[in-house]
């Protein structure tokens, strides 16, 4: 099944080094991740490396089965690295 990925425009604002592509590749092929359960709605976070080779990480709500929709990315953290046992 191939999942949608939707990118919240406020990303590309912060980190202006980043593409749709970029983040779509990332998560796409996205070496961990792991749902965040805090409560309703259920946070994925992951990292993968994008079209230009970088680690990214993401941050993303599942909206259906087959879409996600995503509000952070950025080159992958140490913090997020951890927390995903990279």
């Amino acid at each position: 099944m191939q999942i949608r990925v939707e990118v919240l425009p406020r990303v590309f604002l912060k980190h202006t080094y980043l593409t749709y592509d970029d983040i779509r590749t990332a998560w796409t092929n996205a070496l961990s991740a792991r749902t965040r359960e805090f409560g309703p709605p259920d946070i994925i976070a992951a990292a993968g490396v994008d079209t230009k080779g970088r680690m990214i990480e993401m941050l993303g709500i599942k909206i259906e089965d087959d879409m996600v929709v995503i509000y952070h990315a950025m080159k992958l953290t140490q913090k997020m690295a951890r927390e995903l046992a990279l």
